[in-house]
């Protein structure tokens, strides 16, 4: 067995990834010190919103910063960590990709993996998870301003990943009380 089938084996899927800080991140069973910012905003800037049917790439990065944007906007007297919830809340994304509705309510396991890494973000950052369904209306109102883009003729502004990935991390600076990885 030459390198590349070992690399691709079946028996070397242990439900693991390397992350692009070098970390191993157990992605059945994630704890908070697995989590780092810097694989988050790489992974959402990396991965396009919509499964990639924009007409331009839309990634999950600019789309967290629209639904963080537009909570504070809404809300300004809001604690810093509802902001920050507001800007992680798809950060399971970074790990595992965005999976569209249609697909996601056929694979109730997936989205019980999606809950156990939102669940070890929200640890690693002292977020309350409880609250999550709180940022939904605000993530709805995101989609529906993206699908107006997309769909519609409306207007959005792309941003490359390294744009989305810098605005992303502003966000997060502006909003997380302390220092963080580089």
């Amino acid at each position: 067995m030459n390198t590349y089938e070992k690399a691709i084996s079946i028996t070397n899927l242990d439900g693991t990834m390397i992350t692009v800080s070098g970390r191993k991140l157990d992605l059945l069973n994630p704890i908070s010190e697995m989590i780092n910012i810097q694989d988050i905003s790489s992974g959402l800037a990396n991965n396009s919103h919509f499964a990639g049917q924009t007409p331009k790439f839309f990634s999950i990065a600019q789309h967290c910063v629209m639904v963080c944007d537009e909570y504070a906007i809404q809300n300004p007297n809001a604690p810093h960590e509802m902001k920050l919830l507001a800007l992680l809340h798809d950060a399971a994304e970074a790990y595992i990709g965005d999976m569209i509705k249609p697909i996601k309510v056929f694979l109730p396991q997936f989205v019980e993996l999606e809950y156990k890494l939102m669940t070890a973000i929200a640890e690693r950052f002292k977020l309350p998870i409880d609250t999550l369904q709180s940022i939904k209306p605000y993530d709805l109102w995101a989609q529906n301003v993206e699908f107006n883009a997309f769909y519609r003729g409306g207007k959005i502004d792309y941003l490359d990943p390294q744009q989305a990935r810098r605005v992303f991390l502003d966000r997060f600076a502006e909003y997380h009380p302390g220092p963080y990885e580089q």
